[in-house]
């Protein structure tokens, strides 16, 4: 496969060196701002990635099949509409878009274009994960469900002292809900499907919320999914 990847964030910073490592895949361009250019130009030279751009119609023109999106929340859906629409197939980081509404016209737009469109979570794809599938019709009736994703971020500190950085600007997508808990909804949506009821119970500071519990209702059980970025614990 060869990849095209829209971004040069920390996402970007790690996981680039792990997929020149991959055979049968090829990672040909980086798309990112004009203000990121020196910035990709070197992660470019690093992994021998051969193109660099900050126009969206120059990296679409590449020989690319797939692009990764992997720019802060708010754009994933303006970047995946525009790689479906010119024939890409699409992986596009958590959260996939900002509002139902938004994955939705993704979706539909994937099926039309008859591409691939997928939200980079590996939650279901894991060998545990595999394995609590196989057990769960051996462990008898399910009455609780508890998921935590608990880590403490890079950026609260700038938050708290009143920087507001994407991932918790409520304007661009940010929040505990958008870019934690979304990893415990894969597990639990994944091993039992769509629930009866949601209702979530947000810690809101500044407007945003830094954590909370999301609590999915199922016929004779609840999921309970807590996540935070102001704190660590077990994951």
């Amino acid at each position: 496969m060869k990849l095209g990847i829209i971004g040069t964030g920390l996402i970007v910073q790690e996981f680039l060196p792990e997929l020149t490592k991959l055979e049968g895949l090829e990672v040909k361009a980086l798309l990112s701002t004009p203000r990121s250019k020196e910035r990709a130009e070197r992660l470019a030279a690093e992994h021998g990635v051969t193109a660099v751009m900050t126009d969206f119609e120059k990296l679409a023109s590449q020989d690319i099949d797939a692009v990764y999106i992997a720019v802060p929340n708010d754009l994933h859906h303006l970047y995946a509409k525009k790689a479906l629409e010119a024939g890409l197939h699409v992986i596009v980081e958590k959260p996939m878009a900002a509002t139902e509404a938004q994955a939705r016209e993704l979706a539909e737009l994937a099926r039309k274009q008859d591409r691939c469109l997928l939200e980079a979570v590996t939650v279901s794809m894991l060998p545990g994960f595999e394995m609590i599938r196989h057990w769960l019709p051996a462990i008898g009736q399910v009455k609780s469900v508890s998921c935590s994703y608990l880590q403490y971020s890079r950026r609260y500190d700038a938050f708290r002292s009143g920087e507001i950085l994407p991932a918790f600007d409520p304007a661009k997508a940010g929040g505990a809900l958008m870019d934690l808990n979304v990893y415990n909804m894969h597990f639990v949506l994944n091993l039992f499907g769509r629930p009866q009821e949601t209702r979530y119970f947000a810690t809101v500071e500044q407007d945003i919320d830094t954590g909370g519990t999301l609590i999915l209702s199922y016929p004779g059980f609840q999921a309970v999914c807590t996540a935070a970025k102001t704190c660590s614990g077990p994951n």
